[in-house]
């Protein structure tokens, strides 16, 4: 026990000042004179070696227990842990509240009021935050299936089935016309025509094999041929006012006026602008008798083409005929004046209007 008073009362005399500091100075006192209590004297002993563990800890833990114990020892310099870099965190941003409608504030209860409504734009697939569970795998059922292989190609050699592209009646009359060309030009006429009605028959609306063999049989003088190429063309295209005009003439060459005003009435209603049609019908009306209608007709055609002296020629005599003499001769005088009348018309107009 007297060592252990002796240890405290020296650590009083050096560093009072230190146990002032962490309040030691109440904690610590001197311990009686030793009794012949045993027992009082274990209780001191345990009291004692607590207070002094608890010195011991405190001064231990600033780093002064040494000195106190009088050792004259070099400080033990504790090494020194390598320094840890730890990466500059950037600074937390600084959230600066700003005012928000009422209506998109959170409730008490932290359940958030309804948003405005987002335009509908395409937006992109939704981004999944970290916190977010991982994501769930998909069933089976949703897993495409792998494609099932082709089934082989049948061994041997493939079969190709050709069918005959059916002609039709124009390629069947092409055909036909080609021959019909090649038999012209190697001065064969009767087999060239023989070949563009056989052409015809194939395909009777063929325009340009019905005006080619119509010029070459009004070459070879056959009219009355012609004749009949130019019905048959005009009962299915009354519309070819050329073709009634042709046939009108080579009627009226065979003496049948009434035939060829027949023919040039059909197709009358196509050729309302034609004043060379007009002008033909009139002379027809004249010759039949019909001095009335040929009046019609010729005026028609000289409203048409009024710088056309046959018109107004044509037109004189038709008035003159039905008795309307001052008419007349004021048509005879514009045809004189048109300049395009022929030296015998003339002579007419002249012959007429004296």
């Amino acid at each position: 026990m007297s060592l252990i008073n002796d240890m405290l009362r020296n650590l009083e005399t050096k560093r009072p000042d230190d146990l002032a500091r962490q309040n030691l100075q109440r904690e610590i006192r001197s311990l009686p004179a030793a009794s012949s209590d045993h027992g009082h004297t274990a209780k001191l002993i345990l009291v004692g070696g607590l207070l002094l563990l608890i010195g011991a800890g405190v001064l231990h833990a600033n780093g002064r227990l040494l000195p106190l114990l009088g050792l004259d020892h070099a400080p033990v310099v504790a090494p020194v842990p390598p320094a840890v870099v730890t990466p500059a965190l950037p600074p937390a941003p600084v959230v600066v509240a700003e005012p928000v409608d009422d209506k998109l504030r959170l409730a008490s209860n932290l359940e958030a009021l309804p948003l405005p409504a987002a335009p509908v734009l395409p937006v992109p697939d939704p981004v999944v935050p970290i916190a977010a569970s991982a994501p769930k795998s998909e069933p089976a059922s949703a897993i495409p299936e792998a494609p099932k292989p082709a089934s082989p190609a049948p061994v041997g050699p493939v079969k190709i089935e050709k069918s005959p592209i059916a002609a039709t009646p124009r390629d069947r009359a092409d055909a036909e016309y080609r021959k019909a060309e090649g038999a012209m030009a190697s001065g064969r006429s009767a087999e060239a025509i023989d070949g563009m009605r056989a052409a015809l028959k194939q395909d009777p609306s063929y325009v340009q094999v019905r005006q080619a063999l119509l010029r070459h049989l009004l070459d070879m003088r056959k009219n009355d041929e012609a004749m009949l190429v130019l019905q048959e063309g005009l009962e299915l295209q009354p519309a070819q006012t050329g073709w009634a005009m042709s046939l009108a003439r080579l009627q009226l060459e065979h003496g049948d006026l009434a035939a060829a005003d027949r023919t040039l009435a059909r197709s009358q209603a196509y050729a309302e602008a034609n004043a060379d049609y007009a002008g033909f019908q009139g002379h027809l009306k004249s010759r039949l008798g019909a001095q009335r209608l040929a009046v019609g007709h010729y005026q028609r055609a000289a409203r048409l083409a009024p710088n056309e002296g046959r018109w107004w020629l044509g037109l004189g005599l038709a008035l003159e005929a039905d008795g309307h003499l001052p008419e007349a001769k004021d048509a005879f005088r514009r045809g004189m004046a048109s300049g395009t009348l022929s030296a015998d018309l003339s002579a007419i107009a002249e012959q007429h209007l004296r």
